[in-house]
């Protein structure tokens, strides 16, 4: 079961530091093959934002992993949190919404290898959630329709469809996880060779009117964000000792 841990968080300044070189490249290390650091940016789709329910995300990191279903175990394993005493200091405001998901399905630009993920400039997260009578339907025209749209700009290199496994949130040192009925069941992560979301692709299916009678009416509830990434970590990167 393949899927992604994604991370989305809110940090003090004086915290940034000691995420992207001490944690991330731990995390990486715990849990996954690759893990992308992403910082949120404006394109003018943003409706809801994702993670809005909880709190603004300008962060998320992105981390590929071989089972989510072990992902999930390791979220609540104590050696995978920040260390408590950091929550009396730096990181006493800090949020953060942690979620694993199984992938469903995949597609990539053929161009590209797939390991090269220093490629990945941007990532755009769509989170939504099908009525349950409403799935075949909607999954017939997103995967006939929509994907090959988004497939068709050059700029795309791999767009997957995935299911939530698992949600979490994180306050201070506070840990909670949520019903997955009050979150999206959906998440479409599209990563792109550029910082330019492909806005043909928006204005044909602006005129779709499937697009509409599903997406626009709101029948099929979504929300989206998209990131620039700010680095990529792999096996090469090493944390720098614990603190």
């Amino acid at each position: 079961m393949t899927g992604v841990l994604i991370v989305w968080a809110k940090l003090p300044d004086e915290a940034v530091d000691w995420y992207e070189q001490e944690y991330l490249p731990d995390m990486r290390s715990q849990f996954a093959q690759h893990t992308l650091h992403c910082e949120i940016t404006q394109t003018g789709l943003e409706g809801q934002k994702v993670g809005v329910l909880d709190a603004p995300w300008p962060l998320c990191a992105i981390y590929e992993v071989e089972n989510a279903r072990e992902a999930t175990a390791k979220c609540y394993e104590e050696r995978n949190h920040p260390p408590a005493h950091l929550f009396k200091n730096r990181l006493a405001d800090a949020c953060f919404d942690v979620r694993t998901f199984v992938e469903l399905k995949r597609w990539e630009n053929e161009e590209w290898d797939n390991t090269d993920v220093s490629a990945i400039e941007s990532v755009t997260c769509l989170e939504w959630a099908v009525p349950v009578d409403m799935q075949e339907e909607v999954f017939n025209f997103y995967t006939g329709t929509v994907v090959p749209l988004i497939m068709g700009s050059p700029e795309v290199l791999r767009l997957r469809i995935l299911e939530v496994d698992n949600a979490i949130t994180q306050r201070g040192s506070t840990l909670g996880t949520k019903d997955k009925k009050t979150v999206h069941t959906f998440l479409t992560i599209v990563e792109m060779e550029s910082d330019e979301w492909p806005w043909d692709v928006v204005m044909e299916l602006a005129e779709d009117k499937n697009w509409e009678k599903y997406f626009e009416k709101q029948d099929v509830k979504w929300s989206i964000s998209t990131y620039l990434v700010k680095r990529a970590y792999t096996e090469a990167d090493k944390p720098r000792s614990a603190g």
